[in-house]
């Protein structure tokens, strides 16, 4: 079997930022995603910054984030889209996963996952 070359990835490099004010700053080599993450809901204050990691593949992108001490992961998958030209979206759908207390398990473990989706666009100067 030939194995194909991945198509390359949309400009997903740089800052983007979603609709409820979270922020990330990508960096892309080939196919791999790296990056911070700044979230501006939830426990963490909005500058406190979080390793991202994941990929990209054409216009396709997923990537996870670990928020370590607030006991959560969450990983995101999506495609990059035109909103009109010179204007750019990311359209995502999200899982968190957060930690349930092992004597909560037996009752709460169903609340362990959250889902949702997001679109992160460039942020006007």
């Amino acid at each position: 079997m030939v194995e194909l070359a991945p198509p390359p990835s949309e400009d997903f490099q740089g800052i983007w930022e979603n609709g409820l004010g979270s922020q990330m700053e990508l960096s892309v080599q080939g196919n791999d995603v790296s990056g911070i993450y700044r979230t501006n809901v939830g426990e963490p204050t909005p500058t406190e910054e979080f390793d991202l990691t994941g990929f990209a593949s054409g216009d396709l992108i997923t990537f996870t984030v670990n928020f370590g001490k607030y006991g959560s992961l969450t990983a995101w998958a999506g495609q990059h889209t035109v909103i009109r030209p010179g204007e750019f979206e990311i359209k995502t759908l999200w899982h968190l996963a957060k930690n349930i207390a092992e004597q909560n398990e037996p009752k709460e473990l169903w609340s362990g996952i959250l889902a949702g989706a997001n679109s992160f666009v460039r942020p006007t100067p």
